[in-house]
Parts: C-alpha cells; structure tokens; sequence
C-alpha cells in the first residue's frame, strides 16, 4: 500500500505542476509571405512560411502549383537561419495568375501536417485547378494504430494482471489464452509493418523506409513516431523469445507499453519530461485497468475468483489503476491545453475528448455496480464487465485519435481570430 501512496502522490504532484506550463499543438500556419490570397504586382523571389514550432529540416517540403494545376519545380526548401520555425522556398519567375503552395512539414511530435497558400501576381486568374496533392487521410493511419496498440494494451494489462494473480492460485497468461497468444504477436507485427507503411507514405519530403535501408539515422530520428514504430518492432521480436526467465517478459511489457507514450503530441509540450512521464504513467495504468478486466471476464467462470485475497487484490489494483488513469489523463489535459480552448474550439479534438469523458464515466458507474454486487453478494455479473470492456474500447479509440489530430490552445484561438502576420 505504500508504493501504491506514492504512486498517487506522484501523480498529485505532476497534476499540480502542470497547470502553469506552456503548450504547442501540431505545427499550424502562423502566417506567410506572400499572404494567403494576396494580389502582388510581381514575382516575389521567395515564399516564406512561419509555423507554430520548430520544425524538422528533412521532413519538410514545398510544391508550387499554377492555376492549371500543373507543378512547378522548387529548389529543396530550407530552414531560417536561427528560426526552425519558418520554412524559406526559392521561387523561379513567375508569369501573372494565381498560385498554390503546398507545404508539408512533421510537427515535433512524429505527426505530418500540410498547409496551403494561394496567391497571385498581377491579377487572380478566373479558374484555378485544385491540385492533385490533397489534404493527407489519417483513417487507415488510425484504424490500424488502434488495432496495434490496442493489442499492445490489453495484451500487456493482461499480462501484468496475470502475473501478479498467479500468486492468488489463478491461471498464468498462456493458461488463459492458449493458441490466442501467437495470434495476438503475429496480428501486432501484421499491424506494425502496415502502420510504418501508411505513416511512411503520409510524408511528403522523404521516404522514411529508404532512410531506413540507407541507414539514415539522424533522419529517422527526426520523427518520434517512426522510432516509436521501430522500437516497438525491436521488442515485440524479444518478447517472442521462449524460455526466459519470468522478469525478462515483465521488463519487456513495461517497456513495450511505455514506448507507446512516445507517439503522441508529448514532442510538441513544453516541458518535454513532463509530458512524457504524463503518458507513460497514462499509458501503464490505462492497460493495466482494461487487462484487469479482460482478466476478470476469462476466469469468471471459475471459483477460484471468489478468493478473498485475490478479491482484495483486484479491487485495490483496478482501484488505483483507474484513478492513476483518470488522474494523468487530467494532468495530460492541463498541460496541452485549457478549458476554455477545448469549449470554444469546434475541432475535432474537442469532440473525441468528450467522447473519451463519457466513456470513462461510464465506466466508473459500471465499475461501482460491479464493485457492489462482489463484495456483498460474491457474484459477478458477466454482462457488466463486457460493458466496462466496451466503454474502454470507445474510450482507448477516442484516447488515440485524438493523439493523431491537432488540439485546441490558446495559439490556435489566436491564429484564426487574427490570421496570419508573417512579412
């Protein structure tokens, strides 16, 4: 009980310390030159673009489009000597007519971003052709994201849950998941190498899977999110090693749930530290509470669930586990953003994090009722804990796309209510 204290005083203490930090989103336009619509009376030379954050020098790209939609050929953009925020491109002469610039750049956070400026010279022509380089789709990017990580957190849960529970005279994990085992680690590194793929082919700039058999390491290392992938990959291949001793499989769980936290936005918050010990603990304690329960559902058939040690135990790891969860997920919220952006924001983010509130509400009430009816009645009711299973599905799907969208701060507010300042 004394680790479990201090657990919960850490998080106290993180939640406290995160209220005053300051926040970035994913890198969004702040403003250009020339403008977004601007009428120029002749070619300007060079096209500037200011982000909300430092971005990375090998992950960014500029295509120039006429207003028939062909492509222009540009030198390789590059960084503002002492500013890695502004994106400069050369530009050739121009004749008269309107212009589309694309650029696509990778925010701090591993996560890529494309943004548009149409301007013209002389006069806007009557028809512009939209170009073919469109607004990147992330659907396929986080379905299987959720399915992998998702793997990944009940799998690990489940684990933990089960290694602590065999002192209890319940079943170990390979008891209680038999042949599912192998075919849980081949749909997780089915779903790795699909995921790097589909990230490799939202980037613009490069092709992370050539950086990768060039062995380009400063490259790679640009994007979290593809280290995240290569890692996980590292230690999903360890853990399928048979015969080691029972620690070895423990340390390689932890690590592999903890490397999850890496792939969110924690690259683009200041302080970095904080926000990544915010998710990994987020990330533990989240796969330990819906491992508990897959846990729960598996064994309920047996008698040996009605043990009041184990009972004991249970209740006080779920107990702490979810508060742990909703404690970070809290402190995760103060840091990125604040309530008034998230209430006053119609982005996406906003709604899936309602979304994610109402799920793990709840859960919590399913959790009480099921809580109740153990200790009084020493029964378990199987269609609550498939409720509570499913609201932490909808719950971990909104918690993931969420990490994949750009979120509401005070910047953003700003950034549309005043547009673009850049000259």
């Amino acid at each position: 009980m004394k680790r479990y204290l201090a657990m919960l005083w850490l998080c106290l203490f993180l939640v406290l310390g995160a209220a005053g930090q300051s926040v970035q989103a994913h890198a969004g336009l702040m403003g250009s030159s020339p403008k977004d619509g601007e009428v120029l009376p002749a070619s300007p030379g060079q096209i500037s673009m200011r982000f909300t954050e430092t971005l990375e020098p090998d992950l960014v790209s500029v295509r120039l489009f006429n207003n028939e939609g062909d492509e222009i050929q540009l030198e390789r953009p590059t960084l503002q000597p002492g500013d890695a925020s502004q994106v400069n491109a050369r530009l050739p002469d121009l004749r008269e007519g309107t212009y589309v610039a694309i650029v696509s750049v990778v925010s701090e956070d591993g996560h890529p971003v494309e943004e548009r400026v149409t301007f013209s010279i002389g006069h806007k022509s009557a028809t512009v052709v939209d170009p073919t380089q469109k607004q990147p789709d992330n659907t396929y990017l986080i379905v299987y994201r959720y399915l992998t990580q998702g793997i990944f957190l009940l799998g690990g849960g489940l684990y933990l849950l089960a290694w602590r529970a065999q002192r209890h005279g319940l079943p170990a994990f390979s008891e209680l998941l038999g042949i599912m085992r192998p075919i849980g680690w081949g749909l997780a590194l089915v779903g790795l190498v699909f995921l790097w793929f589909l990230y490799d082919e939202s980037l613009a700039a490069v092709s992370l899977t050539d950086m990768l058999w060039e062995g380009s390491w400063q490259v790679l290392a640009q994007s979290p999110f593809a280290v995240m992938l290569l890692v996980s990959l590292v230690l999903l291949i360890l853990l399928a090693i048979p015969n080691m001793i029972e620690g070895w499989y423990v340390a390689i769980w932890l690590t592999l749930l903890g490397t999850q936290a890496f792939g969110g936005h924690a690259w683009g918050i200041t302080p970095v530290w904080l926000a990544i010990g915010l998710r990994i603990l987020h990330v533990l304690t989240v796969s330990i509470w819906m491992g508990a329960l897959a846990y729960l559902l598996l064994v309920y058939r047996r008698t040996e669930w009605k043990n009041e040690q184990f009972k004991a135990f249970f209740l006080r790891t779920v107990a702490i586990a979810a508060s742990l969860a909703v404690l970070t997920g809290v402190a995760m919220l103060l840091v990125q953003t604040d309530a008034v952006s998230v209430l006053s924001s119609a982005l996406t983010w906003s709604y899936l994090l309602y979304a994610k509130i109402a799920a793990v509400c709840g859960m919590l009430i399913v959790a009480w009722r099921q809580t109740r009816r153990w200790r009084k009645q020493n029964t378990l009711q199987p269609a609550l804990l498939r409720w509570e299973l499913l609201l932490g599905v909808v719950a971990i799907l909104a918690g993931l796309w969420m990490s994949q969208t750009s979120y509401p701060t005070e910047i953003q507010q700003s950034i549309q209510s005043v547009g673009g300042f850049l000259r």
